[in-house]
């Protein structure tokens, strides 16, 4: 066993002589612990040890201590190396197995007497939320949370195996786990020098095992992430900057990334990672479901991902369909609410362990529905908040455009293709260049500009009557929600998968949104319905998804806001359509829209002429942008001011 320690401050010691190993015969400390793998968890585990925490796990009666591993594979060699520290009535090793117990609740009775019993009791484990009776862990009197092995550690062990200290030691050899570092320290095979060249081999391979990183930018050549990108770009001008302990503890590090899908919130993080050279960890709430559905497997998996992408040394870990797991709303009448519950504690635990100052985890998640996620999960000293990546404008776009290029199409001014496509997402252009370089490789020649224009702007099969009746739906959303406040940023009759066309409108002023301001939005949603009326096109099955915003807003202003009579908030705004069920409410509802439906086939009443010249614009054109719809309204409203002069 190792030695006590002197009664000296650790800190002032150096790494040999605090773990007790100086002037020890090479072999000797290998051959009193019985394995490198016994005498890796012995050195961790006084590593992790002052004087004072030392005298009490000793000596100290009738303590109740809880170890906590820096991953599953350190589990059995701690447990060994605490059961030689003292006398002990009950000492345990939880790593997750069917033989050590994977439940909180295995063990818990023979626990729970032991320690009322007085004895000295102690339980190792790398995720004690998952697999530790909740008694054994209020009740412990020292929760021992030990990190991976240092650099001195695993010097200190080569020179306890070989007699030499080594004269250099990897970079990321702090990263490597329990099995890589057993592998790698032996005795014999090249001595000291052999152990570092195992080492490197080792960080070598863990790197390899990291997500494959997508084919993108340096951060700082990204374009189009907004806010995201900003973060991401002092994220790594601090990982560049700072010294590694300091970017550790004071770098802003985590956060939750939202948008739309085909944003590229992946290939922000897949960026992140290539630019400051940190392995990858991807995973997600469906990867833990991945062939178990029962609760105490999938416990397992989540807290290894956590706890893996600690042990790493220095990683990002990449949360994917952070929405996955519903957020504890408090109702207890949830049937599922108890399947979800220890989840959910389990999981904000792993967050703030990964997100804690010193933790060598870059911690970002990602999601399409930010208000899906539990308001828990964003709290400071978790993930911390959420920034959205927008969809690009037409300067990002055009940036994006040449990356997916690359040599093609060199020097070709791009503007006109990127106001063209002003609204799609870094997913559309991946498609378009694509498709463009396909028709060039088809016709066995280089692309040209035109190649590219015909992916944005297709060619368009539907008859004349279906174009014009998209153009004045569309036409009508626009001008009407100008009328009411709208900043109109693009126009399209341009067909995807999902719809006929397209209107990008932004909500002037505030991004917080009274009553009235919400009734706009409803206003306009419902306009190209009333736009295809008032020109004699009657009801079409193309507002779809028109009516399906619209009743949302509508039932979200009474359910999620408190704007509509009552301040109970019954659910979140992208659930609030879910509760139309109660016939009180959607006949309510049913009020509001039509009410609001008055008000948009009033504004196309009165903007009449403004819809049908866009409309004819966009039948010209197909696609219009903010600058060239607001002359147009401009000179309508001129034309209105005339006639009523």
């Amino acid at each position: 066993m190792i030695r006590n320690l002197k009664n000296t401050d650790p800190e002032d010691m150096p790494a040999d002589e605090f773990l007790g190993l100086n002037h020890e015969p090479a072999g000797t400390a290998l051959q009193r612990a019985g394995s490198s793998l016994a005498l890796l968890g012995q050195l961790l585990l006084e590593e992790a040890m002052t004087p004072e925490i030392r005298r009490r796990v000793i000596g100290e009666r009738g303590i109740a201590v809880l170890v906590e591993a820096p991953s599953m594979a350190w589990v059995p060699y701690l447990r060994r190396a605490l059961a030689q520290t003292g006398t002990w009535g009950l000492i345990e090793g939880r790593d997750g197995s069917y033989r050590a117990g994977r439940k909180p609740t295995d063990g818990v009775a023979e626990l729970v007497e032991s320690v009322a019993a007085g004895q000295r009791v102690a339980v190792v484990c790398h995720a004690p939320e998952a697999h530790v009776p909740p008694a054994f862990i209020v009740a412990a009197d020292l929760r021992l949370r030990i990190g991976g092995p240092t650099a001195a550690l695993v010097s200190a062990a080569i020179c306890a195996l070989t007699g030499k200290t080594p004269r250099r030691m990897p970079a990321a050899v702090e990263g490597l786990d329990l099995p890589d570092l057993a592998t790698a320290l032996r005795s014999g095979a090249g001595g000291a020098a052999g152990c570092v060249r195992r080492l490197e081999r080792a960080v070598a391979a863990r790197a390899m095992s990291s997500a494959p990183l997508r084919e993108v930018p340096q951060i700082h050549d990204l374009h189009g992430m907004g806010e995201a990108g900003v973060f991401a770009r002092r994220l790594v001008e601090d990982h560049r900057s700072m010294p590694a302990e300091a970017f550790w503890r004071e770098a802003d590090r985590c956060c939750v990334v939202a948008g739309e899908p085909g944003l590229g919130k992946t290939s922000l993080v897949h960026s992140l990672a290539r630019s400051t050279g940190l392995p990858l960890i991807e995973t997600s709430v469906a990867a833990w479901f991945e062939g178990s559905s029962y609760l105490d497997k999938t416990l397992a998996a989540m807290v290894e991902a956590f706890s893996s992408a600690r042990a790493r040394g220095g990683c990002i870990l990449f949360l994917d369909e952070l929405d996955g797991l519903p957020h504890r709303d408090g109702r207890e009448d949830d049937r599922n609410g108890s399947y979800w519950r220890p989840l959910q504690a389990a999981y904000l635990r792993e967050c703030e362990l990964t997100a804690a100052p010193g933790s060598r985890v870059i911690l970002i998640g990602a999601t399409n529905y930010p208000g899906r996620l539990d308001p828990a999960l964003l709290r400071p000293g978790r993930l911390g908040r959420v920034i959205r990546v927008p969809r690009p404008d037409a300067t990002a776009l055009e940036g994006i455009l040449r990356q997916h290029l690359g040599n093609d199409l060199d020097g070709v001014d791009l503007s006109g293709v990127a106001l063209a496509g002003l609204g799609a997402t870094g997913a559309d252009v991946s498609a378009w260049v694509k498709g463009a370089r396909r028709t060039a490789r088809v016709s066995g020649r280089p692309m040209t500009l035109d190649d590219l224009m015909d992916e944005v702007l297709p060619p368009d099969d539907r008859g004349a009557d279906d174009l014009w009746r998209c153009s004045v739906h569309e036409a009508a959303h626009a001008c009407v929600a100008h009328a009411v406040g709208g900043d109109v940023r693009r126009i399209s009759i341009v067909a995807t998968a999902r719809r006929g066309g397209s209107t990008v409108v932004s909500p002037a002023g505030s991004q917080t949104l009274g009553k009235d301001g919400l009734t706009a939005l409803v206003v306009t949603a419902l306009a190209g319905r009333a736009g295809e009326e008032a020109f004699g096109l009657e009801a079409s099955t193309g507002a779809h998804d028109d009516l399906a915003h619209a009743t949302n807003l509508a039932a979200s202003a009474r359910v999620s806001f408190g704007l509509g009579g009552s301040l109970v908030h019954r659910a979140p705004m992208d659930r609030a359509a879910t509760l139309l069920g109660d016939a009180e409410l959607r006949a309510a509802v049913g009020r509001d829209l039509r009410r609001a439906y008055l008000v948009a086939q009033e504004h196309v009443r009165t903007h009449r002429v403004a819809i049908e010249a866009l409309a004819r614009l966009l039948l010209a054109d197909r696609v219009v942008d903010g600058a060239d719809f607001a002359r147009l309204m401009v000179a309508h409203n001129r034309a209105m001011e005339a006639r009523h002069g």
